[in-house]
């Protein structure tokens, strides 16, 4: 049962409550420190792109050290760099040491996940396997949301809040060290992926959908606090802007998801879209208090984040089920090239043309995303509802295998509306 599992994987889960906290504290500092120090805005823009570049890095090369070392050890390794790695930015108050810490952060914090990940899918079952990674993805989301309020804690001029935020990353080990957890007996095999070509002919719409997207949420990862300091924003509102982003785009994903498995997503994915671009015109356009400013970005939230998981789920409806866990690999890849792209290419706007180039930048994506997507539904026919697969939540950082349990939650989804 689902409450047995549970019993014995609580202090999994309050471990990567703690790594979000501390990712999420990470984040937001590092770019308002940076701001802080006197790092330009494309510079701010490079050294955040490392975290992406990082997370991609190890997509590809922590399953075959997970092989060689095991879950447990290759789990305290990189929680213990991860850690070091924000001690670092302390020391060394320098653009390329920063990027080195970010790419660190990022390889070492997207390891863990393939760890948990791939944990979570062995000890599951076919009966249990969406509740738990729904949880799963609920403390990812509710941690680094959390995080973003640790940012009032204290200054961020000061030394307190990186301590706190390698403290987190240690204490994560705390749980799983010292408790006995059934350590999974199958390894984490590589999957040889379905090519890009392939899949954009399968899914013009989706692969777009997938890769554009991560322009816009990881530039708002990497250099939304530039523009909240730009528009005036105090520490603590800078705090609220970043939750408010992260909250509502956690909270959205259901209700959006449960739309998009009774009509066609490609019309879910131009909602959202039309909202980013809408409210991105209101903010050009018109001064508004505070509190309607802060509640307007956390609309935009809600319109991007969901944005991959809709992707993904449309693709995954286009694909042969022989094709889905193949899939994986090519769609981690599309989404974290344009992610690693993203925090500069922000940044370059927001030199450019100050803080309207961030509503400009966003706009911009949300139009190519939605003109691509409109023109595909008059070339491609929609997926018929009993053949959609289910949609799945999934945080900003895709790994393999969350890929592809959701390739094989997809697979058994299509099955049963065929049964």
């Amino acid at each position: 049962m689902l409450t047995v599992v549970l019993r014995s994987l609580w202090p999994l889960f309050l471990g990567i409550l703690f790594i979000s906290l501390g990712n999420g504290l990470q984040g937001t500092l590092s770019s308002w420190r940076a701001d802080y120090e006197g790092f330009s805005v494309i510079t701010t823009g490079l050294v955040m792109s490392g975290y992406f570049i990082g997370a991609f890095a190890s997509s590809l090369l922590s399953p075959n050290q997970i092989k060689r070392t095991g879950q447990i050890r290759t789990y305290a390794a990189y929680a213990s760099i991860a850690s070091t790695a924000i001690l670092i930015q302390l020391l060394f108050i320098e653009p390329p040491v920063w990027f080195v810490a970010r790419f660190l952060s990022g390889f070492c914090v997207a390891g863990i996940m393939i760890i948990v990940e791939g944990w979570l899918n062995s000890i599951s079952s076919n009966e249990n396997r969406g509740q738990l990674f729904s949880i799963h993805m609920m403390v990812v989301w509710g941690g680094l949301a959390m995080g973003q309020g640790l940012f009032v804690v204290d200054s961020p001029a000061g030394v307190n809040l990186f301590l706190l935020a390698s403290i987190l990353l240690s204490i994560s080990l705390i749980p799983i060290l010292l408790t006995e957890i059934k350590t999974p007996e199958e390894k984490i095999e590589l999957q040889e992926s379905l090519g890009f070509k392939a899949l954009w002919k399968a899914s013009p719409s989706g692969v777009a959908t997938i890769g554009i997207s991560g322009l816009a949420s990881a530039g708002f990862f990497g250099v939304g606090t530039i523009y909240a300091i730009k528009s005036g924003l105090s520490i603590p509102e800078t705090a609220l802007f970043m939750t408010l982003f992260l909250g509502f785009g956690a909270l959205s994903q259901w209700p959006l998801g449960w739309i998009s498995d009774r009509i066609d997503r490609r019309k879910v994915i131009l909602l959202c879209c039309s909202i980013v671009v809408g409210i991105c015109v209101l903010l050009a356009l018109f001064d508004f208090s505070k509190t309607i400013f802060l509640t307007l970005n956390g609309l935009i939230g809600a319109s991007t984040l969901p944005l991959y998981s809709l992707g993904v789920a449309h693709t995954n409806d286009r694909l042969k089920p022989s094709q889905m866990v193949s899939a994986s690999g090519t769609i981690v890849f599309v989404f974290s090239v344009f992610a690693a792209l993203g925090p500069f290419t922000m940044s370059y706007f927001l030199k450019l043309f100050d803080s309207f180039g961030f509503l400009l930048y966003l706009s911009l994506v949300h139009l190519v995303i939605a003109v691509i997507v409109f023109v595909m539904m008059f070339i491609n026919e929609d997926v018929d509802e009993s053949d959609q697969s289910d949609f799945q939540v999934m945080a900003q950082r895709p790994s393999l295998v969350a890929m592809e349990v959701i390739a094989e939650e997809a697979i058994e989804s299509q099955a049963e509306s065929d049964s």
